[in-house]
């Protein structure tokens, strides 16, 4: 399970989730030549004909054929919306269990489209998904904090490539990093 720490001297607060490291690595060979980007790859977990993996779908922005904008749990969270909530003060150790929301918004379902080769009409979607998941996750009492954020590549520390951004929801005030 996660939990966030406080720095005392900063007074950041940081998500620890060790889990995090079962991610996958597509980007792991760096030796690997640069190849055009498929339109579809099989083995993609957010391309269309893998919903049913498993991943609970929170919002999908299409109907079950045609889906636009997917927003699903993240399979690998920083942060659980059914994990007790915990606080711990002992001497200068400031903790509290990783209590919140960690999901994925899947941006559209060619794996090979950035957001720069979208449409006007296409980036309105993501953004409607944000605004939608966002209203919805502010309405449990212990987020304090949602933050909306897309890793892009792998200098950015992403782990697939297939378009998408996450939302992250704490249970602390704003000046927090991930790690």
């Amino acid at each position: 399970m996660s939990e966030l720490r406080q720095n005392l001297i900063t007074r950041d607060w940081v998500i620890i989730a060790t889990e995090r490291a079962k991610r996958p690595d597509e980007f792991a060979n760096k030796k690997k030549l640069m190849v055009a980007v498929p339109p579809h790859r099989a083995d993609c977990p957010f391309c269309v004909g893998n919903e049913e993996d498993g991943t609970l779908e929170t919002f999908r922005l299409g109907d079950r054929t045609a889906w636009k904008v997917r927003a699903i749990g993240n399979k690998y969270p920083a942060l659980s919306p059914t994990a007790e909530r915990i606080r711990i003060s002992s001497g200068i150790h400031r903790m509290m269990s990783g209590i919140g929301f960690h999901e994925v918004i899947v941006e559209h379902p060619r794996h090979d489209l950035t957001t720069a080769l979208l449409t006007v009409e296409e980036v309105t979607d993501i953004l409607l998904v944000y605004r939608h998941r966002y209203l919805e996750i502010r309405k449990y009492p212990h987020v304090e904090t949602i933050v909306i954020f897309k890793n892009h590549g792998k200098s950015a520390g992403t782990s697939l490539e297939h378009p998408h951004s996450q939302i992250a929801a704490t249970p602390v005030p704003a000046n927090f990093a991930a790690a």
